[in-house]
């Protein structure tokens, strides 16, 4: 194994995807419960919907038949205020699991889209950046 540069260093998230069985079942929810808004596809498919954080961060929701992964794979994403996030996630009839705290103070919770993928909420980690 090799040490890294910065040439060779990762330095963000770039986007992460979500296998669905129904793209536009899959976009109501994305869009209107968790809030992500829908940016114009910079690629020649009617298979995938791209989604953007305010951050940058893409969210690709690509349609397959066979569905979510299994086992299945999730992203995280931060909010400010987990509490009210994970109340308007339940307010929309979205079964979450409880608020759970990290040894870092991060706090988390758990909740499945419409299409059985699973989906974090956490707190900015207070771990702090080591590398």
């Amino acid at each position: 194994m090799t040490s890294t540069n910065g040439a060779t260093r990762l330095t963000g998230v770039n986007h992460v995807t979500y296998n669905v069985k129904d793209k536009d079942k899959a976009l109501l929810f994305w869009e209107d419960v968790l809030g992500i808004k829908q940016i114009p596809s910079q690629v020649q498919s009617d298979r995938i919907i791209w989604l953007q954080l305010p951050d940058g961060t893409m969210v690709h929701l690509v349609q397959n038949e066979a569905g979510p992964s299994v086992p299945n794979h999730h992203a995280a994403f931060e909010v400010e205020d987990i509490a009210g996030y994970r109340e308007h996630i339940v307010s929309n009839d979205v079964e979450a699991s409880e608020i759970t705290t990290r040894k870092d103070g991060q706090q988390e919770f758990k909740f499945y889209d419409p299409e059985g993928n699973q989906i974090e909420i956490c707190t900015k980690s207070g771990f702090g950046i080591l590398v």
